[in-house]
């Protein structure tokens, strides 16, 4: 009775709930696709297109070492604000400490050298003096009196040397301090830390041909580094409206203020971070400021723009 009657309609009764749970939740509803963003539109009737990269208007700064070391403090991190001068990450100091204190004994040996030399020639000229005064033949005999005169020469000669050795010494420590500050990298201009690329405990070349140590620059204000096809040069006016539009927001528009042109047309450059990849396209590039206003979202060095300049 089970067997012919009940499991028959269990089996259809799973059936049912299968299909029925294919068709609800089984069968979730496609999420609704992302919107593609517009690419912005001309805002001149006559234009020339161009891409962007914004940059520091310092230029960005690879700032680099003087000496090789490890280095024992990093002063900085991303997005700090310096003023020129201040220290950014020290190299190991204690081998420079070590030689500018010697340096420093030697000048304290050349000054007493000096001393006990400038002692020495009041000593024979007071001599020299006295053997003067005396009658020569009776007193004192010719050749004493010629003697004294010559030591009092010696003296005045070692006294030079003395001398001699005491400024040697002191440019041995303008060395050693010139050593020593070399040692810590300074900004060389205000701006801000774009990127630290060096730990404490690293290691630093002073001809390092990688990547910088630290990258900084000035970001008040920005600049935009437009690459303009070399077809379009002739149609290029230096001081005429432009305007750079957000990739991913076209209502996003920034004003641009001519600063000034690179007057060498060059190979192209793709923007991807790879300066060795090239084109057969040859651009001028032309720099401009960013006019950043209330509303506008902020930049970043580095961020990619759509330029369009206006063009007759």
């Amino acid at each position: 009775m089970i067997r012919r009657y009940i499991l028959p309609a269990l089996g259809v009764l799973g059936l049912g709930a299968g299909i029925v749970f294919s068709m609800t939740y089984g069968s979730p509803q496609a999420p609704q696709p992302n919107q593609l963003t517009l690419p912005p539109s001309a805002p001149f009737d006559d234009t020339i297109s161009g891409t962007g990269l914004v940059e520091a208007s310092s230029r960005n700064i690879e700032i680099g070492s003087f000496a090789s070391g490890v280095v024992t403090k990093v002063n900085v991190k991303e997005g700090d604000r310096v003023a020129a001068g201040d220290v950014l990450f020290v190299i190991d100091e204690r081998a420079a400490k070590a030689e500018l204190e010697l340096r420093n004994h030697e000048v304290q040996t050349a000054q007493a050298a000096i001393n006990n030399a400038r002692a020495q020639l009041d000593d024979v000229e007071d001599q020299r003096r006295r053997a003067e005064q005396l009658t020569v033949g009776k007193s004192v005999s010719v050749e004493e009196l010629q003697r004294r005169r010559f030591a009092v020469k010696r003296a005045i000669a070692a006294l030079s040397v003395a001398q001699g050795e005491y400024e040697s010494a002191k440019s041995a420590v303008e060395v050693a301090n010139v050593t020593l500050s070399r040692l810590s990298v300074a900004a060389p201009v205000a701006g801000r830390i774009l990127k630290v690329r060096v730990r404490p405990g690293e290691f630093v070349a002073a001809s390092n041909t990688g990547e910088a140590p630290i990258l900084m620059g000035e970001d008040q204000p920005l600049h935009l580094r437009v690459a303009i096809d070399e077809n379009d040069v002739w149609r290029f006016q230096g001081d005429v409206k432009a305007r750079a539009s957000l990739r991913s927001n076209k209502e996003m528009s920034y004003p641009l203020a001519f600063v000034r042109v690179e007057p060498y047309v060059q190979p192209k450059r793709n923007l991807n971070g790879d300066a060795t990849e090239r084109v057969d396209t040859r651009v001028l590039e032309v720099v401009y400021r960013i006019e950043t206003g209330d509303g506008l979202p902020p930049l970043y060095i580095g961020q990619q723009m759509d330029v369009f300049i206006s063009a007759k």
